[in-house]
């Protein structure tokens, strides 16, 4: 095997990804849906299956109930689709490796670039952020042993999500594109309504 092939991946529709040289044009939607459905956050310790697109949902939705326009909705959705072809990394390790961090920034951008999804100010970058913080606690609260007590930068209080956490992957994957397709035409609306005045 030559050294390439050993930085390949293959995905669910049987495309070839070089986490080396992540191309647009081997990045696919429906992988993306089909790998973040199949993935387990917390590196696989929720009490029950609870995967990254399932997470995903939840931050396009907190970003929604929080007044934001689709495009910032469409990049809380999109937040974490590097790891449909790199698989989730626990925060506390991936903090330790910054190679891992390169990656991810590599095969996000030809994520972004394919799928042509919005640029964000920085206000809306740290809205992101911080919808992806609040689900970090959520799910802990119904998912984690410790509840998250204790973690740090833990808020003292956090809502319980709007549905009961921990859909199968076939469902999870179904509301990931559901969701998708649903901000497209809302941020397709919204730029439609801003070109036109």
């Amino acid at each position: 095997m030559s050294d390439v092939e050993l930085t390949m991946i293959e995905t669910a529709s049987g495309r070839y990804v070089d986490l080396t040289d992540p191309r647009p044009e081997a990045i696919d939607l429906a992988d993306i849906a089909h790998g973040l459905a199949h993935i387990c956050r917390y590196g696989g310790h929720a009490r029950r299956f609870y995967s990254v697109a399932e997470h995903a949902v939840l931050v396009a939705r907190r970003l929604a109930d929080l007044g934001f326009p689709a495009a910032v909705q469409l990049a809380g959705l999109h937040h974490d689709d590097a790891e449909a072809y790199i698989g989730d990394v626990p925060r506390p390790l991936k903090m330790l490796l910054p190679d891992f961090r390169e990656i991810e920034r590599r095969v996000t951008v030809a994520i972004d670039e394919r799928l042509r999804l919005p640029g964000l100010d920085a206000d809306e970058t740290c809205a992101v952020k911080e919808a992806d913080d609040w689900a970090l606690f959520v799910e802990a609260r119904v998912l984690m042993p410790s509840r998250g007590e204790g973690w740090t930068n833990a808020p003292a209080h956090v809502d319980q999500p709007p549905w009961r956490l921990g859909l199968a992957a076939g469902f999870a994957r179904a509301a990931w594109v559901r969701r998708h397709l649903q901000l497209v035409e809302a941020h397709d609306d919204d730029h439609r309504k801003a070109t036109s005045v």
